[in-house]
Formats: structure tokens, C-alpha cells, sequence
């Protein structure tokens, strides 16, 4: 998911102006540049971001601060505060700081009473969410794929009922990739020698990820029945490498409020309508977390609860086929037609930019190796060797 404070707080730094010069027909156009006044000011405004899931799924609050435009970093992270979770009947459940500045807490909830999340910063401050009732998710009724001249789509359908007419998904991407030139060799230098790899020494198949993809709302009340056919999640353009070989994507499906579907829609349109001289202007974004010690503090961030529902999708570049893959790091890349002789594996191999790609045989004897570039050669660069832990073959 996007984090909520980069999305609202990234700074503009340069505005572009259209100017047009209009006579009896349009002779040309310029742009000029605008340098807006940008203050230095460390506001250090409190951004919260989570779910609370009722089911026993893992529940994770994000808090950060905001920074002073110009800084490397936009945000830093809030450590060290007390993150717990209130009931109307009066039961409390303590978040933990795994991660700088993340809380998990992991608890079956009761999605018949209300819940307050309260924050206390090592530095003093309190902040208290709104009551919050929970909102259980159908369950996502088709998770699917089409193929067309454009790509590919990836679409969900879901049911909504009274109780649940405003959906949001969020998505996480999971694809397996090769290099440009594949090898299995190593160049060992205690034995100064070519060697096989091992199985967790592979370099020739990699998986790479995509874990804060934008998020995709729609509102059921707009359809007959509350019913939501083939809504886009995702659209994989040709020549992409998700779908190299095997592609995988978890949708995760809530159903909120409507507060808290107003306040991502105003977020989108922020961030995804504005940029052109016909876009809307920047919306103001409530929060449901108020400031306690200071009322006059500024909070960004909405805090949601419920019973989330997921669905995972496999595709096989098989299920596309054909399907050209294009990737630009790999764009140059070749295998040489030099010979690497036994005696000079050292000095070719040794300093690990070239790697042995293929065999040179006399007859039934290697007497060399024909070399590549490490980085046309080893995923591992732009991605991961080891299988996620849920992947299916």
C-alpha cells in the first residue's frame, strides 16, 4: 500500500504555467516555470496508517513524522510509543514495535463492539481514534484475468450488502524472473577452479515484488444489487516481466465506512487527479486520530477495523502466451565469445564482476569458459533466489 503520508505530504517544487498567445489563429505556446515558497518550517506532523483485523490476521499501525522539504527524507520514524487498542467493554490489547516505527498486535476481536485506538508518544503526546465499529468484508466473489491486444487485466468481483457497500483492495505482486544470459557455474577461488552451483546458489531464476501498489476503491450502492463485476485491479502492459514465467497477486478485500471511503477517495484524487490545468485542486483530508495534549496539532491519517477477506491468483506465461519479455537492465546484455582458458579463470573470474556462463569442450574435455557480465548473469542483483514462503509451482 502507498504510505498515507507520502502520498498527501510530498512537496511540489515546481508548478509548470501554460501561457498560449491567441489571434486570428493560435501561433505557439510556452511553458514557464514557477518556484513556489516553500517553507522550512519542521512541522513534525504525526502520520498514522493501519488496518485492525478482527479475524486473527495480523494488524499493523504505522506512525511517522513529517519533515522539512528539502530534507533526504520526508518522514522519520515515530519509535518508542505505547500503540494499544481500546473496547467499549473495556478490554485493552497492546500493539508491539517489531519493526522503527511499525506496531503489530495479532487478536480475534468481537466484530459486535466498538474499538478506540490510542497512541502515546515516548515524547509525551496522547492521541485518540474515534470510535470505530467493525465492518466484515464479504467474500471476494471471482478473482480473474483477461487477456487482450492491451495486456493483461486482473479484475475482482464482490457482492456488497447493506451492512457493506464501500470496498477497498489492496494488492501485493509476486513474479518470477530470469536474466538475460543463464548460468549455473561458479568460479571457485580456493580451488581455483569452474563449479556447479547448489540449489540455494542459483542465480538463473529469481522472484521480485511489488508490495505498495495503489489502492482500488468502489462503492457497491452504485450498482444493481450492490453487486461488482470485474472491477480493474491491475493492468500488465505487453512485454512485462511479471509475466516472465509465473506470476502470483494476493488481493486482500475490505469493506468500510463511509468516512473512511471518503477519506482515501480525497487521497486519490490528490495524489492521481491533479496535475493538469483542468484538474481539481488539492482536498483538505480529515483524520479520525485526534490530538489529545495539543487540540490545535495537525494528525494525518485514518485508522480503520474489520474483517478483511483474500483471494490469491496464479498465471503461467503459458495462460498469456505468446508473451515477449522486455527488461531494460537487461537491454545490452550478451554472453563473449572469448575463451576463458583454465589458466586464466583467476584473473577473468576472480574479482566476481564475469562469471563462467557456458562450457568451451574439446571432444569430452573443458578446457575453458565463455564469460558474461555478473549483472546479465545474476538476478540476485534485482531480486531474490529464495521461493516466498507461500509460493506454489
Amino acid at each position: 500500500m502507498k504510505r498515507i503520508g507520502k502520498t498527501y505530504c510530498l512537496p511540489i517544487t515546481k508548478l509548470t504555467v501554460l501561457c498560449s498567445v491567441i489571434g486570428i489563429m493560435l501561433l505557439g505556446a510556452c511553458r514557464d516555470p514557477f518556484e513556489p515558497e516553500v517553507t522550512e518550517t519542521d512541522l513534525g506532523i504525526l502520520v498514522v496508517e493501519g488496518f485492525i483485523e478482527t479475524n486473527g490476521e495480523e494488524s499493523k499501525i504505522i506512525l511517522s513524522r513529517t519533515a522539512p522539504v528539502g530534507q533526504s527524507s520526508q518522514f522519520s520514524k515515530e519509535t518508542s510509543a505505547s500503540v494499544r487498542l481500546n473496547s467499549e467493554s473495556g478490554e485493552t490489547w497492546f500493539f508491539e514495535e517489531k519493526n522503527m516505527g511499525e506496531y503489530s498486535l495479532t487478536a480475534t476481536l468481537d466484530n459486535n463492539v466498538r474499538y478506540r485506538l490510542e497512541i502515546n508518544s515516548a515524547g509525551g503526546r496522547q492521541y485518540l481514534s474515534e470510535w470505530m465499529q467493525p465492518v466484515v468484508s464479504p467474500e471476494i466473489g471471482e478473482l480473474g484475468f483477461i487477456r487482450d491486444q492491451n495486456g493483461v487485466e486482473i479484475y475482482v468481483s464482490a457482492q456488497g450488502n447493506e451492512a457493506a457497500q464501500y470496498f477497498l483492495w489492496t494488492y501485493e505482486e509476486h513474479w518470477i524472473f530470469r536474466p538475460a544470459v543463464r548460468t549455473v557455474f561458479k568460479y571457485n577461488p580456493e580451488t581455483k577452479n569452474v563449479e556447479s552451483r547448489r540449489d540455494d546458489e542459483r542465480i538463473d531464476l529469481c522472484w521480485n515484488s511489488n508490495v505498495f501498489p495503489k489502492i482500488i476503491l468502489q462503492n457497491a450502492a452504485r450498482f444493481e444489487n450492490n453487486t461488482i463485476l470485474q472491477r480493474e485491479l491491475v493492468r500488465i502492459r505487453p512485454n512485462d516481466e511479471r509475466l516472465m514465467q509465473r506470476y502470483s497477486i494476493l488481493v486482500k478485500q475490505r469493506a468500510i465506512n463511509q468516512e473512511t471511503y471518503d477519506f482515501w477517495e480525497i487521497l486519490r484524487r490528490n495524489s492521481d487527479d491533479i496535475g493538469g490545468i483542468f484538474s481539481p485542486l488539492p482536498s483538505l483530508i480529515r483524520s479520525n486520530i485526534e490530538p489529545i495534549s495539543n487540540p490545535d496539532e495537525t494528525v494525518i491519517g485514518f485508522v480503520s477495523i474489520g474483517q478483511s477477506a483474500s483471494k490469491r491468483l496464479y498465471i503461467d506465461n503459458a495462460d498469456v502466451a505468446p508473451w515477449p519479455v522486455t527488461i531494460e537492465d537487461y537491454k545490452f546484455c550478451r554472453m563473449e565469445t572469448d575463451t576463458i582458458l583454465v589458466a586464466n579463470y583467476s584473473s577473468a573470474f576472480g574479482s566476481g564482476q564475469r562469471l563462467p556462463a557456458a562450457p568451451v569442450m574439446v571432444e569430452t574435455t573443458t578446457i575453458g569458459f565463455y564469460p558474461v557480465r555478473r549483472d546479465c548473469a545474476d538476478c540476485t542483483l534485482r531480486g531474490s533466489n529464495v521461493k516466498p514462503e507461500f509460493w506454489e509451482d
